[in-house]
Order: structure tokens, then C-alpha cells, then sequence
């Protein structure tokens, strides 16, 4: 359902983000191939791995159209807050993962 939410805004309303999906780890794979399956335009930023991996997946990620749509978890966004608070997000997606 969300991913065909951001679909339609990217499709009919020209929003295509950036978009942050917060998700519990256990989940983070799922999202990513579901975007792959179903959305392949989208450029997906899989937001995860060491300190040093995460710096490099942030560089030039404040340019226009970097990325659409950046799936984290949890941890990493309170972890990484500062960096997350300087990005100007469209929607925020909170998965619970029940």
C-alpha cells in the first residue's frame, strides 16, 4: 500500500521525494526488493552499515533527485539524527512491522 502511495504522488502529482521509511531491521531487505519489484523508476538509498559505510552513502545527498526514497531503521535515525534533521523530507513512513 505505501509503496503504491508514493507511486501516485511521484506519477500523478510529480512528488517523488525524497521520502524516508523508517523500519525495523528485521524488514529492511523486504522494503528494498518490493521497491525493486514494483517500482524499479524509484532510486531507493538502503540507509545502513557502519559509520564509515553511512558516510559514504551521504555524500551528495543533499543535490536534487539523489535519491527518492531512503529506507533506515530506527536505530540509525536516532543514531544519525543531526544528518537526517538536515534533509528537507517530503513524506516520513514509520513502519511497525507487526
Amino acid at each position: 500500500m505505501t509503496i503504491s502511495l508514493l507511486a501516485h504522488l511521484a506519477c500523478e502529482k510529480g512528488i517523488w521525494g525524497p521520502h524516508l521509511i523508517v523500519v525495523p531491521t528485521s524488514v529492511m531487505l523486504n522494503w528494498e526488493t518490493e521497491f525493486l519489484k514494483w517500482c524499479p523508476a524509484f532510486k531507493i538509498l538502503t540507509y545502513f552499515g557502519s559509520a564509515k559505510e553511512r558516510r559514504i552513502k551521504r555524500q551528495g545527498w543533499l543535490k536534487p533527485n539523489s535519491f527518492h526514497v531512503c529506507i533506515t531503521t530506527y536505530r540509525l535515525v536516532i543514531q544519525d539524527s543531526k544528518v537526517f534533521k538536515r534533509k528537507k523530507w517530503k513524506y516520513l513512513i514509520l513502519d511497525e512491522a507487526h
